[in-house]
């Protein structure tokens, strides 16, 4: 009995330092990767990144302004798009498809896609917009990021909202309110701050994506508000500035780098706190 006693601890003990090597390695080298992105990107940055438009390699004052304005763009057509969809298929599958099969696998699908890669969304969103109209186009990259954030809106707006309970939707229905104010007035209020927080979530998700974008708003030099013609993005900008030869190029790569991260830093905190702050109250 003892001597299976000292085993069980010898293995724990050995798994458990294993697996605490394991995270201080992979902690390590996220810190390392953060305070390289910080210290280059905060020596990088200046006023005229966000004033200007991309200039010939070698001459002062060139910025970023052209794809900041197409990033927010896009990542609007995006939440036009993706939000309402996400949300209103959340409802569905928590209010109108409680055990049933055809809802029951969606909401699995909606789990897997979750983690597709991204450059497979952009070949699909190539093949079925760009390919046909023969152009790339902002709405095509806002397509693309929707259908990356959609399944991150609707398992969370599922969650929510099977987490209000039923004892409020009985209530109401003996008020002789129908479905429709049931799930408007009382159950998305009571889910709003989840619901909020996967928006934020999903926002945030796809802040960063460069490769659907790749495949479906190219990229542009140039400053454009026809989201009918290939349009630039932040993303796509770093990574074409990253390859390129020039110091300059690198170091507006650097910047750009690190106002996305902090935004997806700031998104996160942000979606973190609502939680946090939603089942404390």
């Amino acid at each position: 009995m003892f001597d299976n006693l000292f085993k069980r601890r010898i293995k724990n003990n050995l798994f458990l330092s294993i697996s605490a090597i394991c995270a201080f390695v992979g902690f390590f080298w996220l810190i390392f990767i953060l305070v390289d992105l910080l210290w280059h990107g905060m020596h990088s940055i200046n006023l005229d990144i966000f004033i200007h438009d991309p200039a010939p390699p070698g001459v002062e004052g060139a910025g970023l302004r052209n794809a900041f304005i197409g990033q927010f763009l896009i990542i609007l057509v995006a939440v036009l798009i993706g939000v309402p969809i996400g949300i209103l298929g959340g409802t569905y599958l928590a209010e109108y498809g409680r055990n049933k099969f055809i809802p029951q696998m969606i909401s699995t699908l909606a789990d897997i896609t979750i983690s597709i890669p991204a450059i497979v969304v952009g070949t699909f969103v190539y093949a079925i917009m760009v390919r046909p109209l023969e152009h790339f186009s902002g709405w095509a990259g806002g397509v693309s990021l929707a259908i990356i954030m959609l399944p991150i809106i609707i398992r969370t707006t599922e969650e929510m909202l099977r987490l209000i309970p039923d004892e409020l939707r009985e209530a109401a229905f003996a008020l002789g309110a129908p479905y429709y104010k049931v799930i408007i007035q009382v159950l998305y209020k009571g889910a709003a701050t989840g619901i909020l927080t996967g928006v934020l979530l999903g926002i945030a998700r796809v802040s960063g994506e460069a490769a659907p974008l790749l495949f479906t708003s190219f990229n542009n030099s140039f400053f454009t508000l026809n989201l009918n013609q290939p349009t630039p993005s932040l993303t796509v900008t770093i990574f074409q500035y990253a390859m390129g030869p020039y110091e300059d190029w690198h170091s507006l790569a650097w910047a750009a780098s690190f106002i996305i991260t902090i935004t997806i830093l700031f998104l996160t905190i942000l979606g973190r706190i609502l939680i946090s702050w939603r089942y404390k109250k």
